[in-house]
């Protein structure tokens, strides 16, 4: 009897350590396939969430100190370029530099105004695109005419086709000139540094109510 007890506690061991043996074989291979794949991924696309829709955007000051006296347009309207959106008094008249629609009118008629205070801000709607921040490890590449999966978080995520149609030479830190990580001791903390491309989407899709929201992109390198 105890010898019966004894090969079925043997038996049941075996068990326990075959179960085992392939809960970690099934483990391994499971990591196995999404390791290939992520490494797969990784050889022919380039990801990021780092991305948002843009456009060429102009704050236009006064030029002048004096009293706002002159507002040709409202918020909404299109202007070319060249064309008088105000004047502030014994001031230049105040001009869209772009063809494009007036975002924002930020003073009031009768208010003074400085030189430097913006008064209109003009989007060039007509040339939108996604601005996308690539990471310095894989910006050489990424390159023009390269196909882009773009996702948009204003239509839901819902996915469109574009391509690259620019790589800028320069970081995004020097662009806006930021300065650099070194420190009075000589000390440097190495930041990784990003590279801003253009991708023009491929659908005629309204982006005009949506500048600054955020985006997704795939580029397919290979």
């Amino acid at each position: 009897m105890d010898e019966f007890k004894d090969e079925m506690n043997e038996t049941k061991k075996k068990s326990k350590k075959g179960i085992i043996l392939i809960i970690v074989a099934i483990v391994v291979i499971v990591g196995a396939y999404f390791g290939s794949e992520y490494y797969i991924e990784s050889t022919k696309f380039i990801s990021t969430d780092n991305a948002k829709v843009d456009t060429k955007i102009f704050q236009i000051t006064s030029g002048t100190s004096g009293k706002l006296t002159k507002i040709n347009v409202a918020i909404g309207d299109s202007v070319q370029s060249g064309q008088i959106l105000g004047r502030a008094e014994g001031g230049p008249y105040i001009k869209s530099p772009i063809d494009g629609e007036v975002m924002d009118i930020k003073a009031d008629l009768g208010q003074l105004v400085s030189p430097s205070d913006v008064i209109f801000v003009v989007a060039g709607v007509d040339d939108m695109y996604i601005t996308a921040n690539i990471e310095e490890d894989d910006i050489l590449k990424v390159a023009e005419g390269q196909e882009v999966a773009v996702s948009l978080d204003a239509y839901g995520n819902k996915s469109f086709s574009g391509y690259v149609e620019k790589v800028d030479k320069i970081t995004s830190n020097k662009l806006s000139n930021m300065t650099t990580s070194f420190t009075t001791s000589g000390t440097y903390t190495k930041v990784t540094q990003l590279i801003p491309i253009k991708i023009k989407l491929n659908e005629n899709i309204n982006l005009k109510n949506i500048i600054g929201t955020n985006a997704n992109i795939k580029i397919k390198i290979k």
